[in-house]
């Protein structure tokens, strides 16, 4: 036996394997599991470097299933604004920020004027009387939403009269002046040129000190999704390339695309899960609709509280309907963002038409991202189309953002909404993930949402609580269902001979604890590739 075998001994494993669900040893050889239970000790023999886990509880790593890494960790450099608790939190942010002297633009993410005395969205007024001489551009907490100064404005060629974008919005006042509130792909011509005052420096330093963070959680895998547009596509996957040949890569990336980018990549030769266990080209990303926040989700019946109408429709479904056929022919897979009922009946259809082109052989299924907001008549479509085609994509930390909101915009039709347990009954692959920065990663909330469906304090009074999963089916979604949601089963997403060696070590078993105690328990250790990467301070 060689000298990088490692015996995980003295452990309660739940492997979510189904051949064996659980063991209590693993041996591990070269970054990947090779034996469990008695037989991993039997092939362990003298050499092998043995850890007790004092019987802590061993679950394969999360992975979380929706990031916008490239944003998020630039975030965490720059200003993340989502402890900000009324305006004037943000504009003090904003003001302390401008005043740096190496910094060129004021970036900022993740504010939610949701629980804020104010309950308004602010705008360019305001960000100009604490920051007036550089361009400032803050994203609200559904990234579908942004506010900037005039200076970002003139910069951007954003002007009174200018007109409106295709699949966005430029939010004017009564004389038609910019207020400097942007919606969707209203946002674009600023976000080019945020970007653009970032050097591979900034982003490569970002990227390596943010999976440190994610590892603090038993985070051990991404699926890193792109924003409208995907003008921080070629970015964010040439970051991840530097981090992989860097060797400090302790992440396994699933980075996605978007869709503007399929017909280059089509020319290219390029596919989706192109790669290696450590970095894979993922699927890619096109949008049909907005967000529920923002009120631009595409809906059946009418926002009941705003004068959004129904929504925004973002691509036509013929337009999707082509690439679908042409990412199938070519051997990629899309993922498709649908939020609100109305777009979520549209795609329906739509699968199903395409089912049968003629497909190369693909890596991955179609993916839909989010499904918010779907009526069961829809749902049982979904059920009927051919198993394994489609996973699905959802954020429980959503739910609890949003419930609130639901209730005042549609009522008893919010029964509709988040429908976790039935998509899993339709025989969907369903997989967790938290839309960060939109919501915070941390899985052991987002399965506390997902089976609680309330706040930590409120397990008796669950939201529309048909829709409760078990704490199983919850851990499922953040280890097997986002494997599966990437061709990825046999690689990866529970603890099995020949899989990638990733765990999360865990203070208490949540397969055996109340609900409540779900977000209490503690992450102890993380192992990617057989190797601590997180340890707890004792």
């Amino acid at each position: 036996m060689t000298m990088n075998a490692i015996l995980y001994d003295n452990a309660d494993v739940v492997t979510m394997d189904d051949n064996t669900p659980r063991t209590d040893a693993v041996l591990v050889r070269c970054g990947r599991v090779e034996a469990l239970g008695d037989q991993a000790r039997a092939l362990a023999g003298e050499f092998a470097e043995r850890r007790d886990m004092h019987g802590a509880c061993m679950v394969p790593g999360f992975t979380e299933s929706h990031i916008h890494y490239f944003d998020w960790a630039l975030a965490l450099k720059h200003l993340m604004l989502d402890k900000a608790r009324d305006l004037s939190d943000v504009l003090d942010a904003v003001s302390e920020e401008a005043a740096r002297p190496e910094r060129d633009w004021v970036i900022g993410y993740g504010w939610y004027e949701g629980g804020w005395p104010e309950q308004r969205i602010f705008t360019r007024r305001d960000l100009d009387a604490v920051c007036p001489d550089k361009p400032a551009v803050l994203w609200r907490a559904d990234l579908h939403l942004a506010v900037v100064n005039t200076k970002a404005l003139e910069a951007a060629g954003i002007a009174r009269n200018a007109g409106q974008p295709a699949m966005g919005r430029i939010d004017v006042d009564e004389n038609g002046e910019p207020t400097g509130v942007l919606r969707d792909w209203g946002i674009n011509p600023v976000r080019t040129l945020a970007l653009a005052s970032l050097t591979d420096e900034d982003i490569d330093e970002a990227f390596a000190d943010a999976q440190k963070e994610l590892h603090r959680y038993g985070i051990t895998g991404v699926h890193d999704l792109r924003l409208m547009g995907g003008l921080e596509a070629g970015p964010a996957l040439s970051a991840w390339q530097r981090l992989r040949h860097s060797g400090s890569m302790r992440l396994r990336s699933w980075c996605c695309m978007a869709v503007e980018h399929l017909e280059e990549a089509i020319r290219l030769g390029l596919r989706t899960g192109m790669g290696d266990e450590w970095l894979r080209m993922g699927h890619f990303k096109v949008y049909s609709d907005g967000s529920m926040g923002a009120k631009t989700a595409w809906v059946l019946d009418p926002y009941r509280k705003s004068s959004a109408g129904s929504g925004l429709p973002m691509f036509a479904m013929d337009e999707i309907g082509r690439l679908l056929k042409l990412a199938r022919q070519s051997g990629n897979s899309l993922t498709i963002h649908a939020i609100g009922d109305h777009a979520v009946r549209d795609l329906g259809t739509l699968l199903r038409e395409t089912e049968s082109c003629t497909a190369s052989q693909r890596f991955a299924p179609d993916r839909i991202e989010h499904m918010q907001m779907v009526r069961t008549e829809d749902l049982e479509r979904y059920a009927g189309l051919k198993p394994g085609s489609v996973a699905v994509s959802v954020q429980p930390l959503h739910l609890v953002l949003d419930m609130e909101m639901i209730d005042g915009e549609f009522g008893e039709l919010g029964r509709f909404t988040y429908p976790f347990a039935s998509i899993l009954k339709a025989g969907m692959a369903l997989a967790f993930g938290s839309d960060c920065p939109v919501t915070h990663f941390d899985p052991l909330l987002g399965m506390h949402a997902a089976v609680a469906r309330n706040v930590p304090g409120c397990e008796a009074t669950p939201w529309h609580g048909q829709e409760c999963v078990s704490a199983e089916d919850a851990l499922r979604a953040y280890t097997v269902g986002p494997a599966a949601s990437c061709g990825l089963e046999n690689e990866a997403g529970s603890i099995a001979p020949g899989k990638l060696a990733d765990f999360a070590v865990l203070s208490k078993n949540p397969l055996e604890i109340p609900t409540a105690e779900l977000p209490g328990i503690e992450v102890l250790q993380t192992v990617v590739a057989g190797e601590f990467v997180f340890s707890k301070s004792k």
